[in-house]
């Protein structure tokens, strides 16, 4: 029995590293026509009520209004402004660039819980792993500065920076709240709080306007809502519980990969020998950071 739950770990496992490795092709396809924040809008509160219908199907109540109260804050953070700002910003920045700047999100939760008054040691292998993601990251922009003098992509740069931050600074803050609720439940209510934000928002923007999405941009907003938000999320709930917490952070680095060859074979995105050194470069670098400061807590 043991042996089978190891194997069903794994494979949960598997499910996020893949999975949540193509949410960047699949966001990069529907915004081509989708208006961004409907799209991220659509996918979270479908997701998040498909997810509570089948909760309350089942006989479990709404959680206490300070629950809720949580479960709207992360929605906020980590949906609304996380997810979001990665949504619009796909418009103007490649798949696998978003994917690769993502992977930086361990460092800035470290960052932010340094910010936050909260010590941690920082020793040379942290330091090593910074500087080797810092590197990684001059690779992808030096022979692209030019497209920085394109307001819509430096602004695309600047949101999902912000996002990881809020991502950081949502993961921190969930951490720190108890709440007696199924956590695939209250997964649901934060995409229900997140969605109807970005829904709302995008209608303020005017987005309705040109919503005209075509047939791909219909399928991809159908495969995250299933496979991006649902099942993969899922997975993750359960891996959470069955393997240790350094094995499940490294599903990120296998995150890049996935989005930076299926943007390189779906649609023909920039992939040669130094954007590959600086996905190994962030990837081990992030790696560095994230073992030392989990050995650090131990």
């Amino acid at each position: 029995m043991k042996k089978n739950i190891n194997l069903f770990a794994w494979l949960a496992y598997a499910t996020v590293a893949v999975f949540w490795g193509t949410t960047f092709l699949a966001i990069r396809i529907g915004v081509e026509t989708f208006p961004p924040l409907l799209l991220a809008g659509f996918r979270h509160s479908i997701g998040g009520i498909l997810i509570c219908a089948y909760f309350l199907l089942k006989g479990y109540k709404l959680p206490a209004s300070k629950d809720l109260k949580v479960f709207a804050i992360n929605g906020f953070l980590m949906l609304a402004l996380g997810n979001g700002l990665v949504t619009w910003s796909e418009q103007y920045v490649s798949s696998g660039l978003a994917a690769l700047i993502c992977s930086l999100t361990p460092v800035w939760i470290i960052a932010v819980n340094a910010i936050g008054g909260k010590k941690e040691k920082i020793n040379l292998t942290i330091v090593a792993g910074i500087l080797l993601c810092l590197l990684g990251q001059f690779l992808i922009f030096k022979d692209n500065l030019k497209d920085f003098s394109d307001p819509n992509y430096t602004a695309g740069i600047v949101f999902i920076l912000v996002a990881n931050i809020a991502w950081a600074v949502g993961t921190i803050y969930s951490k720190n709240q108890k709440t007696g609720t199924n956590p695939v439940f209250g997964a649901g209510l934060q995409m229900i709080f997140g969605g109807i934000i970005l829904d709302l928002v995008g209608t303020a923007k005017g987005e309705w306007s040109y919503f005209h999405p075509s047939s791909e941009a219909i399928w991809a907003l159908v495969y995250l809502i299933v496979f991006g938000s649902i099942i993969a999320y899922g997975a993750y709930m359960y891996v959470l519980k069955q393997l240790p917490a350094t094995i499940i952070s490294t599903y990120a680095y296998i995150n890049t990969v996935v989005a930076v060859f299926l943007g390189w074979l779906w649609l023909d995105e920039p992939l040669n020998g130094l954007i590959w050194t600086a996905v190994l470069l962030t990837i081990v670098g992030v790696y560095l950071v994230n073992r030392s400061f989990n050995n650090s807590k131990n």
